[in-house]
């Protein structure tokens, strides 16, 4: 998804396609860098359930995949998994879990011991 940033809010933001606004929620250093009027490029992941629709905007392919590949994991939501993608660079974040290294997920807010060993 690709147009101009509209209102940003503490998890959110909009942008502006074609005239309609649409909300996509960001991890933190996605809304901290956009800019009111600036452009905007995002990958996103459309979420659709019986009582909600939602958009998840990322800023690469390799955050959207691994959030993708975070939500198959039992008690990972979309927003624990924005959550973790937006805590490290994809990478880290890869190299923790393939090393067992839970004291980087429960550094994470909303994320417990629990959570973490699931997601290991």
């Amino acid at each position: 998804m690709e147009g101009i940033v509209g209102a940003i809010t503490a998890d959110s933001l909009v942008i502006e396609v074609g005239g309609i606004g649409y909300r996509v929620f960001a991890a933190p250093a996605i809304l901290a860098t956009a800019v009111p009027g600036g452009k905007l490029k995002l990958h996103t992941f459309h979420l659709v359930r019986e009582d909600l629709q939602a958009l998840y905007g990322f800023r690469n392919a390799e955050e959207l995949g691994f959030f993708n590949l975070l939500l198959t994991v039992t008690g990972v939501g979309p927003k624990v998994a924005l959550a973790i993608v937006g805590s490290r660079a994809t990478p880290d974040l890869q190299l923790a879990i393939m090393t067992g290294d839970q004291a980087v997920l429960v550094a994470i807010p909303g994320i417990g011991r629990k959570l973490a060993e699931r997601v290991i």
